[in-house]
């Protein structure tokens, strides 16, 4: 059976041949979406089952040194992260055959493009699949490759080429640490399977620590957490919004899969690894949603809110570790459920966001919302989504997010920590994914009024027509899963039912459905009350008079007369300006009667890219000092020349003991 989950493998690689040798971008696309049609259909052929309760699918092929064998096996976890990785792709797919239509239509080739989104369906069978450690890597730097080649589309503009570049310095400095990690674990085990790493990991080896400190930031560097998160804002600005909406939604969640496999390899964690990924992820939601409140571009906002929910996500797996360590199934439960089914909501409203967002600049060729206003008129089915796919991201019934928030929240509020300071401890943290949520909520609205309501900021900006078919179902697609997730929480229980499974959750399992079942009959209430509203909300639209409305006297009303982004935020941005420092560019009227019009600009930038450079910038100088320093003071140079030789000495007597 796993035989024929395999032979998606060729499936894809089939697609992304034709697809680079066909003529036209119409067979090129086609080829893809077919390839990658029957892919998912191969895989959730073999994922559903399981996720119903089925066992694992597993098969060992021999394989020449230095693989010597490599086993691939899917279990509930991997059978989860398949059943919507390869159809969240397979929509972006058909997503590209509509956004880039502009591109086709002057001459631009689409065949690497579509070929790259079959070789990303393909990094996720074998990085979901396989139990070698080559293997998975070969997996990993494949989606790693296409992400980047993907990324750079409009290769021609040099801040993307710098944003593609920044990626893939990023997620190679992971794949370094990642190589280190396991490394290690075969000089202990003398093997590269993944099974025979678990043996080693559930010991109480001294290594054990390091390799999980090394393994975390190696899946922290992939899914972008903070502050290994600089390159994501910038990506998600270059990359063509379906490419930004697959690498937030699901590219990066190899990361979190890859750590949630480790966990199960490890066995019961020690209380400090908990302890350490609750403060881990707390600390990046914090500071991922402080910059969503002040970003001006639309996509680098939702890609810092990547860096916030990836956040919420590692709150939830550090509960469900406390709750392992301490021997508490309820609070493993609320944890890694909450966790895992958040991981699932953010790939499906983030996947939403970006996709409107995509409708947004094709329409509007900018995602400035210093420059935007007033689409809702001209863009009404995306402004519709959009607004959706905000109140999912803000966690607010009766949509998807708040189900998942609502289970780490009943973990963090449980009460069942052992002692009054863990107890403390946990409150805060439920405090700190509050205070999160409010600004996730700020930043949201101030998101879409910006956007959507008003006049235009930018008188020049002319709009373009809404989103066509082909971009248009994707949205609606995702849309639908978030409100269907958030009105019967017991679908998003019973994807990740099994998967909970195989963490220590014993009989608990039974009190999830029990805890949602209120949740499910209050959101189905709401949502049928925001629906009556609603329709009876349009048609009194419908039968309404239509007059100038009274502005008090006021005749001369411009777009100036609006919040601006920055504006919108100021007050709240002033009390967290150490934590948000920004550029400010203006040039003042002079004089009683200025000649010239004056202006004034304000960006905020990334405290952490920021310090990076500003690190890097005083390296150079210093080495640079150091250089010149060397003709004119020759014990300096002597002194350099001697640390130098005592460095390779060292080394080489430390080879020749080996």
């Amino acid at each position: 059976m796993t035989g024929s989950l395999l032979l998606s493998v060729p499936v894809l690689l089939v697609g992304a041949a034709l697809s680079l040798g066909l003529r036209s971008n119409g067979a090129r696309g086609a080829a893809a979406i077919a390839s990658q049609a029957m892919a998912a259909a191969l895989v959730l052929a073999r994922a559903v089952p399981i996720l119903r309760g089925g066992e694992a699918l597993e098969i060992v092929w021999r394989w020449p040194t230095p693989i010597d064998s490599m086993a691939f096996r899917v279990d509930a976890l991997g059978a989860f992260f398949l059943a919507w990785s390869l159809p969240m792709t397979l929509l972006g797919t058909i997503y590209a055959v509509g956004y880039l239509r502009p591109y086709f239509d002057r001459g631009r080739n689409g065949g690497p493009h579509f070929a790259l989104l079959n070789m990303v369906a393909l990094s996720f069978v074998l990085i979901y699949s396989v139990q070698n450690a080559l293997v998975f890597l070969l997996g990993w730097e494949i989606a790693a490759l296409a992400a980047w080649l993907l990324v750079i589309w409009d290769y021609r503009n040099q801040k993307i080429r710098f944003a593609g570049f920044n990626y893939l310095i990023s997620t190679h400095v992971g794949l370094f640490v990642l190589v280190a990690a396991f490394m290690l674990l075969h000089s202990k085990t003398d093997s590269m399977d993944l099974a025979v790493f678990g043996e080693f990991l559930s010991s109480q080896d001294p290594a054990r620590g390091t390799l999980f400190l090394l393994l975390g930031v190696a899946f922290a560097l992939k899914s972008a957490f903070f502050p290994f998160h600089t390159w994501l804002p910038r990506a998600h600005s270059a990359a063509p919004a379906h490419i930004s909406a697959l690498m937030s939604g699901v590219i990066h969640k190899a990361g979190l899969f890859a750590f949630l496999r480790f966990t199960l390899l490890m066995g019961r964690p020690d209380e400090w690894m908990g302890w350490s990924v609750l403060g881990f992820g707390a600390l990046s939601a914090f500071f991922g949603v402080l910059s969503t409140s002040a970003e001006r571009d639309l996509k680098r906002l939702l890609g810092y809110s990547s860096t916030e929910n990836v956040g919420i996500a590692a709150m939830g797996l550090g509960v469900g570790y406390l709750g392992w360590t301490w021997g508490v199934p309820a609070l493993t439960l609320c944890g890694f459920g909450g966790g895992l089914l958040h991981i699932l909501n953010h790939a499906l409203f983030k996947c939403l966001l970006f996709y409107a967002a995509g409708a947004i600049y094709r329409a509007a060729h900018t995602v400035d919302l210093e420059r935007l206003g007033g689409l809702a008129k001209r863009l009404p089915r995306t402004s519709i989504l959009f607004l959706i796919g905000c109140l999912a991201i803000s966690a607010l019934p009766p949509l998807n997010g708040f189900v998942s928030e609502l289970l780490i929240y009943a973990g963090l509020l449980s009460g069942r920590a052992p002692s009054s300071q863990g107890s403390a401890v946990t409150i805060a943290a439920a405090a700190a994914l509050a205070f999160v949520g409010a600004v996730s909520a700020l930043s949201m609205t101030r998101a879409f009024g910006l956007t959507f309501l008003g006049v235009p900021r930018d008188p020049g900006l002319h709009v373009g027509e809404d989103a066509p078919s082909s971009m248009l179902w994707p949205m609606v697609v995702h849309a639908a899963f978030v409100i269907a997730i958030g009105v019967a929480p017991d679908l998003g229980i019973a994807a990740i039912g099994a998967a909970l499974r195989l963490f220590p959750i014993e009989s608990s399992a039974s009190t999830l459905p029990a805890l949602l079942t209120p949740l499910a009959w209050a959101s189905r209430a709401l949502a049928g009350a925001l629906l009556v509203a609603g329709v009876i909300g349009w048609r009194r639209g419908l039968a309404a008079r239509r007059s100038v409305t009274w502005g008090c006297g006021t005749t001369a009303t411009s777009s100036r007369m609006q919040y601006t982004g920055s504006s919108f935020s100021e007050q709240f941005t002033r009390i967290f300006a150490s934590f948000l420092p920004s550029l400010r560019r203006e040039r003042l009227p002079e004089g009683p009667f200025p000649q010239q019009p004056g202006h004034l600009s304000t960006h905020h930038v990334d405290a952490v890219e920021r310090r990076m450079f500003e690190v890097l910038g005083h390296g150079e100088s210093f080495i640079a000092q150091a250089f010149d320093r060397i003709p004119e003071q020759p014990r300096f140079a002597f002194s350099a020349g001697f640390v130098a030789l005592v460095i390779i000495g060292a080394m080489v007597i430390g080879g020749v003991g080996r």
